[in-house]
């Protein structure tokens, strides 16, 4: 019983230094979270009225790139790509969606302007829509409940960015959610593709969800990686090749996000 009785006080130091090792992993979270919020938002600041004056895109784009690279610099945000994006002729790229970072870095592998093409929600909000619209996004206003035929007009000003030689890259799960399964793609960016017969790209996005999953407001410490599969090409023009290179595609994500 004395022997059982000594061993308390060891017992409960190891306790006190597990919970003030806890205690400090938490603290330094909080303040890697807070820097977090606090760069973005001076950078941002520092970036965005040189994003209003300058007039060609292709200069605009760089330097939020150039300004992304340097935010994940001084973050320590490891960033890291396997395989790079085609150069020679306009793709439909598609890519997993986990997190609000995932355009900035899928954005970062892109050394020229993409269209990026995003919900209609973001539009309206001042500063982040205005944004977007500097660095060539494109919104789609979905009207649920109106028909197919709602949505044609959009389909038509994709196809027409891809036939003037642009590429575009779209998340087709939709928007964020907290479930960690990758969820059925919708069909537009692949009706893009079959119509345009331009190649689909899968794009697995690895590590923003650790960073900053959808749902949490303070970002953890991590790393990004980027990988590029390679391009799939449609079986045909109509709805049908669509649905399968739809299918095809979210086997390829799932199979590049698992290769982190």
């Amino acid at each position: 019983m004395s022997e059982h009785l000594s061993n308390k006080p060891s017992t409960g130091r190891a306790s006190a230094r597990k919970k003030i090792s806890g205690d400090a992993r938490r603290m330094r979270g909080t303040l890697y979270g807070v820097t977090f919020w606090v760069l973005l938002c001076a950078f941002g600041a520092l970036v965005w009225p040189v994003l209003l004056v300058l007039p060609k895109l292709t200069w605009r784009w760089k330097l939020t790139r150039i300004t992304a690279r340097l935010l994940c610099t001084c973050l320590a945000i490891r960033f890291e790509t396997d395989g790079g994006p085609l150069v020679e002729k306009p793709c439909v790229y598609v890519a997993n969606h986990e997190s609000f970072l995932d355009s900035f870095a899928i954005g970062l592998i892109f050394a020229e302007p993409v269209v990026f093409v995003a919900g209609g929600v973001l539009s309206s909000q001042r500063v982040v829509g205005s944004f977007l619209r500097r660095i060539g996004v494109v919104f789609v206003h979905s009207e649920a409940g109106k028909g197919p035929s709602s949505v044609e007009p959009v389909l038509m000003a994709l196809e027409d960015l891809v036939r003037s030689g642009r590429s575009i890259v779209l998340f087709p799960e939709g928007g964020l959610t907290v479930a960690p399964e990758l969820r059925r793609f919708h069909l537009g960016a692949f009706v893009v593709a079959a119509r345009t017969g331009c190649p689909v790209v899968p794009v697995g996005i690895i590590g923003t969800r650790s960073i900053l999953p959808a749902g949490r407001h303070i970002p953890h410490r991590g790393a990004i990686r980027i990988v590029v599969g390679q391009s799939l090409l449609p079986a045909g023009d109509g709805w049908k090749a669509a649905h399968q290179l739809a299918d095809e595609a979210r086997e390829a994500v799932q199979a590049l996000r698992g290769s982190g």
